[in-house]
């Protein structure tokens, strides 16, 4: 009987055990899975941010090479 024992009561903290393990597993994945969309969102906005800004270079260097012709005739 003390042999059935102690076997049921490794049984228990096994299962036991393997409960809070997984728990925590559940609940680290439900964390990463439930903050996804909202990277998702800011990566969309920096691609957008970054789309912009290389758009206003190329407008700026358009400018200043209209503004430097434009001072080469003037000089003229």
């Amino acid at each position: 009987m003390a042999g059935n024992n102690s076997l049921q009561y490794i049984k228990d903290w096994f299962i036991f055990m393997t409960a809070v393990v997984a728990c925590v597993a559940g609940v680290i994945f439900w964390v990463q899975s439930s903050n996804d969309p909202k990277f998702e969102g800011l990566e969309d906005q920096i691609n957008v941010l970054r789309n912009d800004i290389q758009k206003i270079r190329e407008d700026n260097n358009q400018i200043l090479r209209i503004v430097g012709r434009l001072e080469g005739k003037l000089e003229s």
